[in-house]
């Protein structure tokens, strides 16, 4: 496995079990690295993309509801608005990352980690946000409009 694509796999897994324990992200990373023997290039990738996408989840959930049609937040299975966030945090705020690579890699996570159903779902909802963020005139538009309603 790709050390990114690991990295998202681990990311992944700590903004489940964050979401699931309600426990703080720093405690949650702190746990997980315990038990997962991974090197330090793969940390470095995860743990900003957990603490990025904890820290910006406002903005985030905001345009998740606004392109999840017919879906509430409280409605998506918990492992597939995970990877929604995680997605998004990369959309909005990793612009060094092509866009196709962070919405493939979400896509590949839904499926192992979620349901047949979901890659699909998981692809159309960050395909219209990728929309969105390829409108926005960089970081900074997103930073001083106080993010996506």
């Amino acid at each position: 496995m790709k050390p990114r694509t690991r990295a998202r796999a681990c990311a992944l897994q700590m903004l489940y079990q964050a979401e699931i324990t309600q426990d703080s992200i720093g405690y949650v990373q702190e746990l997980f690295w315990q038990s997962e023997n991974a090197p330090e290039y793969v940390r470095e990738f995860a743990n900003p993309l957990v603490e990025g996408t904890f820290e910006h989840r406002e903005t985030i959930d905001s345009a998740i509801r606004s392109t999840a049609d017919n879906w509430t937040l409280e409605r998506m299975p918990i492992v597939d608005l995970c990877i929604l966030r995680s997605a998004t945090y990369e959309l909005l705020y990793l612009v060094d990352i092509p866009a196709a690579v962070s919405i493939n890699e979400a896509i590949e996570l839904a499926k192992t980690y979620s349901t047949d159903d979901s890659p699909k779902f998981v692809n159309g909802v960050l395909d219209q946000i990728k929309e969105i963020a390829s409108t926005m005139t960089g970081l900074e538009h997103l930073r001083t409009s106080g993010g996506i309603s």
